[in-house]
C-alpha cells in the first residue's frame, strides 16, 4: 500500500509540472506589454530648441532604466505638456530608442518633439501607457522588434 501512495505522488507531481510547462503561451501583446512595463522612465529636464529659421523643437531629456530581464530596442511613451491653466497643449507617443540598454541598467536618453515649443508655465509628464488595446501595441515599434514581424 505504501509503494502505491509513493508512486501515485509521484505521478501526480509528474503531471503537475507537466500541466504548468504545458500552460497558455505568452502571446507577443502580452510580451511586449510585460516588457514594457519592466522599465522606469522619467523627465529629468526640458527645453526649448530652435533651427536657424526659429521652428521650435522640444527637447525632453530622460532617465530610463530597464528593471527586467530581457532588453527592448525601443519604448514608445507618451508626452504631455499640460499649461499653467490646467489645459493639456500636448499628448503625443514619442519612441525612445533603447538598442544597447541592459536590462538592470539606467541612462539618460533625450527625445525631440519637432514643431512644438514649451512656454514658462508648462508641465511635462511622460508615461509608459498602460493597458492599450492590442491593435494600438501591434503598431509600436517595440512590438515588431518582439514579435519579429
Amino acid at each position: 500500500m505504501r509503494r502505491h501512495t509513493q508512486i501515485a505522488l509521484l505521478v501526480a507531481l509528474i503531471a503537475t509540472v507537466f500541466l504548468v510547462a504545458c500552460g497558455p503561451e505568452e502571446t507577443p501583446e502580452q510580451r511586449v506589454e510585460r516588457l514594457r512595463y519592466n522599465h522606469e522612465i522619467y523627465p529629468v529636464g526640458t527645453t526649448t530648441l530652435h533651427d536657424e529659421e526659429g521652428n521650435p523643437t522640444l527637447l525632453v531629456d530622460l532617465n530610463v532604466a530597464n528593471q527586467g530581464t530581457e532588453p527592448l530596442n525601443s519604448l514608445t511613451v507618451l508626452v504631455r505638456v499640460r499649461g499653467g491653466d490646467g489645459v493639456e497643449r500636448l499628448a503625443q507617443r514619442v519612441t525612445v530608442p533603447l538598442d544597447d540598454l541592459r536590462p538592470g541598467i539606467g541612462r539618460q536618453q533625450d527625445v525631440r518633439i519637432q514643431g512644438f515649443a514649451l512656454e514658462e508655465d508648462d508641465e511635462i509628464t511622460v508615461e509608459i501607457e498602460p493597458n492599450l488595446p492590442a491593435e494600438v501595441l501591434r503598431s509600436l515599434p517595440e512590438f515588431a522588434d518582439v514579435s519579429g514581424e
